[in-house]
């Protein structure tokens, strides 16, 4: 009788995961000028949340008229995976089987699918993650980092110097990221898309730095970029 009610728990749960973190927020707004198309996209592992806080304090910017447009559109997928926030868990929640949504583009995996369009009609992509530890470190971890592709070189060395002016040790400096690029990532998604893309790494996993810091880089980011492409 016991193992009949612990069978049906878990069928209740898995199926009221299977909702929970199919559901995603999408949030666009646009200009009445013509320009580029920006999507922002964080959260897609539970366990790096800055990205996913300071993208939603950008929705609530704008929602807010805090902030306006200029010129062009602005997507924000604030939260790929919400279970795995709840969670602290990297991982997409299923039960009986961990997925990491960041090796699943072009796989026809739900989440995914939803995602994949929205990018086809965008012009840049900025896809916010957390490392483990420091890139500078040469550890091989590749947090406080960028990688971009597509993107003009003074833009990312702009990124890196506004970043680093408030740094003062040598081992937390931010660097350009030229490691290899990983199959079905969004990166790889967006190389074969021929998108212009930047992949943000804060150092944030397990809390290594202040929530406070890992937000206000990528906000700095955020800014710096919708600036000088006009859409702010």
């Amino acid at each position: 009788m016991h193992l009949i009610i612990l069978f049906i728990l878990l069928f209740l749960i898995g199926i009221l995961l299977f909702f929970t973190c199919h559901k995603i927020d999408i949030y666009t707004t646009k200009s009445k000028k013509k320009g580029p198309k920006i999507l922002l996209i964080a959260g897609t592992h539970g366990n790096e949340p800055s990205g996913y806080l300071a993208l939603l304090r950008v929705q609530n910017a704008l929602k807010q008229n805090k902030l306006k447009l200029k010129s062009g559109e602005i997507t924000i997928i604030h939260n790929v995976n919400p279970c795995g926030y709840y969670l602290d868990n990297r991982h997409y929640n299923t039960v009986g089987k961990d997925i990491d949504l960041n090796r699943m583009y072009g796989k026809n995996f739900p989440i995914n699918n939803k995602i994949e369009p929205i990018i086809d009609k965008y012009d840049i992509v900025i896809d916010f993650h957390e490392g483990w530890g420091f890139i500078s470190d040469k550890k091989g971890s590749i947090g406080s980092s960028i990688q971009a592709i597509n993107i003009p070189k003074y833009h990312y060395d702009n990124i890196l110097k506004i970043i680093n002016s408030d740094i003062n040790l040598n081992y937390k400096k931010w660097e350009l990221n030229t490691r290899r690029i990983i199959a079905n990532t969004l990166r790889d998604y967006c190389i074969r898309k021929k998108k212009k893309y930047i992949l943000v790494e804060t150092s944030g996993q397990n809390n290594i730095q202040s929530m406070n810091i890992r937000v206000n880089q990528n906000l700095k980011i955020i800014n710096y970029i919708l600036t000088k492409y006009k859409v702010l």
